[in-house]
């Protein structure tokens, strides 16, 4: 082992150091996502957990040229191209390891370093794109499932606290959507307060809160 190390090139050298720990990064995150570890559930953006955050705040930044970079300082840095999300964490591994695994191969085959250098660029560039795909399709199918408070409007639903007259906070419902069973603030303009029990009608939502109506 010691003797095949001392006869790599000092650029093979370096090559492998980033292609062995991203490649094990690569798995282990693979085996990860398979038993469902870290996934998102609904309303969780997939940049809170795979995003770059690199500490900057005070800016928000966007270029016409399908490029949209937003610094904040909560979230950090999102670099967005179009609506892809390429500086995730997922996508940083899938470049590195890509590009390691090129370069080695073609400098091995005796391809210049300089050529070898930028064929892996580029290559390691198109994997973080389909990264970026799939990430942005897997959130797709998070927000189908995601429940959307607007949607109860014109549903029927339970009084479950009761609701104080005259636009009071304090009420809540509860009614059945698609997205499952759900527990909402609500408040009514009656001039009476609501019993817990009532069937009411949702005629608007305000932020969280429903506002309801006998039916």
């Amino acid at each position: 082992m010691t003797e095949w190390w001392n006869g790599l090139s000092p650029i093979l050298q370096i090559l492998y150091c980033i292609a062995i720990p991203s490649t094990l990064l690569l798995i282990l995150q693979t085996i990860l996502m398979l038993i469902g570890f870290g996934e998102g559930g609904a309303g969780v953006n997939p940049s809170d957990t795979s995003g770059l955050d690199l500490g900057m705040d005070g800016a928000d930044v966007s270029m016409d040229a399908g490029v949209d970079i937003d610094l904040d300082g909560a979230d950090g840095m999102d670099v967005e191209f179009g609506t892809l999300r390429l500086f995730t964490f997922q996508g940083i591994v899938a470049f590195l390891t890509t590009f390691a695994w090129v370069t080695i191969c073609l400098v091995r085959n005796g391809m210049q370093t300089a050529p070898s250098l930028l064929l892996g660029i580029l290559c390691g560039a198109m994997m973080m794109y389909v990264v970026a795909k799939l990430l942005r399709w897997s959130a797709k199918l998070a927000e189908n499932g995601t429940f959307n408070i607007k949607g109860t409007i014109g549903e029927n639903a339970q009084v479950y606290v009761t609701i104080p007259a005259r636009g009071e906070s304090g009420g809540k419902v509860t009614l059945t959507m698609s997205s499952g069973f759900v527990e909402l603030n609500a408040i009514t303009e009656d001039e009476e307060s609501i019993s817990a029990g009532v069937v009411v009608r949702v005629t608007d939502v305000v932020g969280d809160t429903v506002i309801v109506e006998r039916t």
